[in-house]
């Protein structure tokens, strides 16, 4: 067995400030496929092909287009951790206060 380094702990996980792909992404990648597919645009085209049903696609794989051109038009939807419930876990949802046939709210009466 060759002598590698060892990049991971012994749980597996990798050693801080090493990279579990220390190749990275072969250079000029992004250039081929910016090249092949005319700066993205035929790869658009097939995914709104996809989308739209051109080839007889189920519902599946025309929501998954729908998706990955969401994603990329419009970016990913992010998730703000900062929200948090109450601490006693009960909140209110307020639809707004019914009105009476004269206009008043049911409060005022």
């Amino acid at each position: 067995m060759p002598n590698t380094p060892q990049i991971r702990d012994t749980t597996g996980r990798f050693v801080p400030g090493q990279s579990g792909n220390p190749g990275g992404r072969p250079k000029g990648f992004r250039n081929y496929i910016n090249d092949v597919t005319a700066d993205g645009n035929d790869l658009v085209d097939f995914v709104i092909s996809v989308f739209r049903g051109d080839h007889g696609e189920d519902m599946r794989p025309r929501m998954d287009a729908a998706t990955w051109l969401a994603d990329r038009g419009f970016g990913k939807p992010t998730v703000d951790t900062a929200l948090q419930p109450p601490e006693d876990r009960r909140f209110m949802i307020d639809i707004g206060t019914p009105l009476q046939e004269d206009g008043r709210t049911a409060i005022e009466m």
